[in-house]
């Protein structure tokens, strides 16, 4: 069998929204396994549409789009969400304790091959210095934290890839810094590919990484943060 070792490949992709000019065009390259990368530019230049191509909640209207190698169309939409998960600015909680939030994907079909790890999570709120019990009622956490939550719900899941929106905005530096600095290690360990979309800088300890900016529609890499 041969050996895929990229995880998506984008040739001269390009998205408009229905009746619209073209937000993204002629964007092309690689994405690598278990590699993170960064997506910067001001609100309002396509970071999110970006993001939401490579999980089909925005589909490319130019181009073309390889997931392991076959065009993403080709899988159910099932698969892909099982496997490439997506996180906005504003994550979604349900009413009841932080432990259902965290159990409540797995009752999903794409997910029913999977078992929520409570000592895991254990391990994970640690890591994000978060100090409230798992039976705290969810509704009551602040933005920041919520934002932490869904980052743990989602690294217990364990997908292939994670494309995660502004995941920090909410947080100050500190907490901010070590939400970064722990991705970047959980990353790794759990050998998860991450697409991270950001308006400011982002800081990753001793982790390879590459920064690509949104200039004039297209994505440009900037050669100083690149890693190979």
């Amino acid at each position: 069998m041969t050996h895929i070792s990229h995880v998506f490949e984008l040739n001269n992709i390009c998205f408009a929204y229905p009746n619209s000019e073209n937000v993204l065009e002629n964007i092309n390259f690689k994405v690598r396994q278990n590699e993170v990368l960064i997506i910067k530019g001001e609100s309002g230049l396509g970071k999110s549409s970006f993001l939401k191509l490579f999980n089909r909640f925005n589909d490319i209207t130019g181009g073309k789009l390889l997931f392991r190698g076959r065009n993403l169309n080709e899988y159910n939409l099932e698969e892909i969400r099982s496997s490439i998960l997506y996180l906005p600015q504003l994550p979604h909680l349900i009413e009841g304790t932080v432990e259902e939030n965290l159990i409540f994907p797995f009752r999903f079909h794409a997910h029913s091959n999977k078992r929520f790890n409570k000592n895991r999570a254990a391990e994970l709120f640690n890591h994000f210095h978060l100090k409230f019990s798992i039976n705290y009622d969810a509704l009551k956490l602040s933005i920041g934290q919520r934002q932490r939550i869904a980052l743990i719900r989602a690294i217990l899941l364990e997908p292939e890839v994670l494309l995660l929106d502004e995941p920090g905005s909410s947080l100050d530096e500190v907490n901010r810094r070590n939400l970064e600095n722990q991705l970047s290690l959980l990353s790794e360990s759990f050998c998860i590919t991450v697409i991270m979309a950001t308006h400011g800088d982002v800081y990753f300890q001793n982790r390879k990484h590459r920064t690509f900016t949104i200039r004039e529609k297209t994505l440009v890499e900037n050669i100083l943060d690149k890693h190979s």
